[in-house]
């Protein structure tokens, strides 16, 4: 716990008010004369609740200082005898996840507390960011959708750039248009409502409308779309990098609830066969793991998260790495749930982005869903199920250029395209289907092989 009673005495006397500049950082101070502790929880103490305790003075006024980065915002909260509550002095707010607010100090690059008549609070506004604005409209969904985006340098020019996707409310990361500029990607910022009413509530095809939009009014390099999100928005990118991994170049996780923990020590043991079949043998979405094995993944979490327990990270990046995956685990020892960890994270997530391109003809597709109304291809696959509302399972494997392994549960029909290079139908390959009742068919001229079970 941070003592701060060596450096707030001084400054007894003086009347509680909003944060204000002081010798040695920013003071925060709260007037409470009955209450028995005062907490400040925030951006910069990664909003641990108990870590950063007020000293009451003499005259009943609790008083913290803090040395806070030049050039940043701070949403924060007083906790008052265990009562999360806004700044009472300070009339700058900012809407938080849940509906309510968050008390909000903006800091200048020279250090100075900014009020709202300082014309440097303009950076920190949309415009001042240059962050633009526009509207998706869900034709399933029946719902339209705040969308904001930004635009890199270059965009006027005839080569599509890359695209970055990120979900939930990334408008609070203080750097994304600048990574999003320097790296010369498009940034598109969704509204937040599209993770939580949908996305996560197993609604996945308003990804597949979001993307269409996207690709519809932007240039975009196909071969480049990547997705990243934090905290709940880490989960909605790991459940669509499970739907859609055939879409996205890579994808980046950060400090999601992946919901793994109770994995970690489970999978430590086992080989990748038997890691298969324990996946197998989950419930979904998590059975969509093995979807995951051709896609590159980024994982980064703090240490000091207190909403979202380390070991949903680290079940993870075990689990990726053990199928065989290309995954990276950044992990942060002091670092908290805050957007701090995310923008200071971000020029990990760009350097690996920049490593990968879609893969459009891997050696091994695996994909199962629990149902099949809104997809029917991944990869080189296309496929038919019997029935649309139930699981199905796909799986196409290239061994040498002669060779072909498939399996399937829930399928009619499968037509695969490899490439040429991937396999020759024109080379007569053998194909095992696993099913002494499937037919196989090959067009030789199309490189198609179609199977029939």
């Amino acid at each position: 716990m941070t003592d701060y009673s060596g450096i707030v005495s001084k400054y007894e006397g003086q009347w509680a008010g909003r944060p204000k500049n002081v010798s040695e950082g920013v003071l925060f101070s709260y007037y409470a004369p009955g209450a028995q502790s005062v907490f400040i929880s925030g951006d910069m103490n990664g909003w641990n609740s108990d870590v950063s305790r007020l000293v009451k003075g003499h005259d009943d006024v609790w008083r913290a200082i803090f040395k806070l980065r030049h050039g940043r915002s701070y949403d924060y909260k007083f906790v008052v005898d265990g009562n999360w509550i806004t700044d009472p002095n300070n009339p700058d707010l900012n809407p938080d996840t849940s509906g309510g607010a968050n008390s909000i100090v903006y800091i200048g690059g020279n250090g100075e507390v900014l009020h709202a008549d300082n014309p440097e609070r303009k950076k920190f506004t949309l415009e001042g960011r240059g962050i633009s604005h526009t509207f998706f409209d869900s034709a399933r969904y029946k719902r339209r959708f705040n969308l904001f985006y930004i635009l890199p340098p270059n965009y006027d020019d005839e080569i599509p750039p890359p695209v970055v996707i990120c979900l939930n409310n990334y408008i609070k990361s203080q750097d994304i248009e600048k990574h999003c500029r320097k790296n010369g990607y498009l940034g598109i910022l969704p509204a937040p409502e599209i993770g939580g009413d949908f996305i996560r509530q197993g609604k996945l095809y308003i990804f597949a409308e979001l993307l269409e939009f996207v690709k519809q009014k932007f240039r975009v390099d196909e071969s480049r779309i990547y997705l990243t999100g934090m905290s709940n928005g880490g989960l909605e990118a790991f459940l669509v990098s499970m739907y859609y991994p055939d879409v996205l170049a890579a994808s980046a996780l950060v400090f999601g609830p992946y919901r793994l923990r109770n994995y970690k020590d489970k999978v430590k043991g086992m080989d990748r066969n038997a890691l298969v079949r324990f996946l197998e043998g989950l419930d979904f979405p998590h059975r969509m793991l093995l979807n995951l094995e051709n896609l590159p993944v980024y994982i980064s979490h703090g240490g000091a998260d207190e909403a979202v327990p380390t070991a949903d990270a680290v079940a993870l990046n075990e689990i990726l790495e053990k199928l065989g995956g290309r995954v990276k685990f950044n992990y942060y020892p002091n670092e908290g749930h805050t957007w701090m960890m995310v923008d200071d994270d971000l020029p990990h997530v760009f350097e690996w982005f920049e490593n990968f391109k879609l893969e459009k003809y891997p050696k091994s597709v695996y994909y199962t869903a629990p149902f099949g109304i809104f997809k029917n291809r991944a990869y080189w696959t296309e496929f038919m199920p019997y029935e649309l509302t139930k699981p199905l399972k796909v799986k196409a494997e290239v061994n040498g250029k002669k060779k072909l392994k498939t399996a399937a549960e829930n399928i009619k029909r499968v037509i695969l395209r490899p490439s040429r290079k991937l396999i020759d139908t024109a080379q007569n390959p053998n194909v095992e289907t696993g099913n002494d009742s499937a037919s196989v068919e090959t067009d030789q001229d199309k490189n198609i092989i179609t199977i029939t079970y």
